[in-house]
């Protein structure tokens, strides 16, 4: 690699981060959820998105802790990152 070549992250990172976007977008649909409270977490999910533009894995951080207090809220409604080969989110692990 040439030295004025910029570091990337692994691949790896942005598929699992994007797959729980996949997965918080399936949430956000659930109906129990006011459409009013909806419309606020689905900011949160765009802040955390454009966040992942700069440091992918503070921002999987940031959704997990999203994905905790939206199981609160839509109990159900969540999916759990068991669907990573490793059961955990990859997008997290440095």
């Amino acid at each position: 690699m040439p030295p004025d070549a910029p570091l990337r992250p692994r691949p790896s990172r942005y598929a699992a981060f994007a797959a729980r976007l996949k997965d918080v977008h399936k949430a956000l649909g659930d109906p129990r959820i006011p459409a009013q409270r909806r419309a606020e977490l689905t900011k949160r999910v765009l802040a955390i998105t454009a966040l992942s533009r700069h440091d992918v894995t503070v921002a999987a951080h940031r959704l997990e802790e999203f994905f905790n207090e939206l199981a609160v809220l839509a109990p159900g409604a969540v999916s759990s990152p068991e669907g990573t080969p490793s059961g955990k989110n990859t997008a997290t692990q440095g």
